[in-house]
């Protein structure tokens, strides 16, 4: 009996799972469509229909369908397309991401693997030692980091250092295989710095909305209102908006 139950549930789920990748495929392109979280993984190889990455910038393109929406199968040229158009990334920053991936095509969940992009004190996930998966987002981070935004409800360089700061601090309280060295640190403030300088927008005087914060971070879309920065954002640029970043971090 038990054995039955098993099977049909399993049967349920793939059919599921069939009915929502047609869905997702026939969605016109860039409209935003976010699979149901049952149908996604973020753990490294797993066999989902449905790859997601610990990005939030990465899986609001594969959601608006300016990366393959199942997560799978993604080029060189189409990683950096989808960044230098979407989001205005200069070439050179473009091609220095994608380079950090080892091999191409890939599917990304690989970018999940602890210590690659996944690390401790992330603003939105939750640490490796929790156990939970790489791209879950971490409703209670989001709204801890949101809670740091401004008097116009907007979130700037001082703000994020605060922030980062902080999230360091209740990592190394909270999970006893607290890991974040200089590498992780390094990450964690260039993730900060395209926060503030690439999904604030243009004309985002080194600041990003709570709206669109919430929409990237929380919902993994692209907001509808978004416009990417004016001019390409440069390898020089996000190195400054790390620094200044990391300074209210100390």
């Amino acid at each position: 009996m038990i054995k039955t139950l098993l099977l049909a549930a399993a049967a349920l789920v793939a059919t599921a799972a069939v009915t929502e990748s047609a869905i997702a495929m026939a969605v016109p392109n860039h409209y935003y469509y976010r699979p149901s979280r049952y149908l996604v993984s973020g753990v490294p190889g797993n066999s989902a229909p449905f790859r997601r990455s610990p990005c939030p910038g990465l899986n609001s393109l594969a959601n608006h369908g300016y990366l393959p929406r199942n997560g799978q199968n993604i080029t060189l040229a189409g990683l950096t397309n989808a960044l230098v158009s979407v989001y205005n990334l200069g070439p050179e920053l473009a091609a220095a991401l994608a380079n950090q991936v080892p091999v191409y095509p890939f599917n990304l969940d690989v970018l999940g693997t602890h210590n690659f992009v996944e690390h401790d004190a992330s603003l939105v996930h939750s640490d490796a030692y929790f156990s939970r998966e790489p791209n879950e987002v971490n409703v209670t981070l989001v709204a801890d980091f949101l809670a740091y935004a401004n008097a116009e409800k907007r979130i700037g360089i001082p703000e994020a250092g605060k922030a980062r700061k902080n999230r360091v601090v209740t990592c190394l309280k909270e999970n006893p295989q607290c890991d974040f060295g200089p590498t992780q640190a390094r990450g964690a403030f260039l993730e900060a710095a395209a926060l503030v300088g690439v999904m604030g927008g243009c004309r985002n005087n080194d600041t990003v909305s709570v709206a669109h914060a919430r929409s990237f971070l929380l919902h993994e879309r692209i907001p509808a209102d978004y416009e990417k920065p004016e001019s390409p954002f440069t390898i020089a640029d996000l190195g400054t908006y790390s620094s200044r970043i990391a300074a209210f971090a100390k």
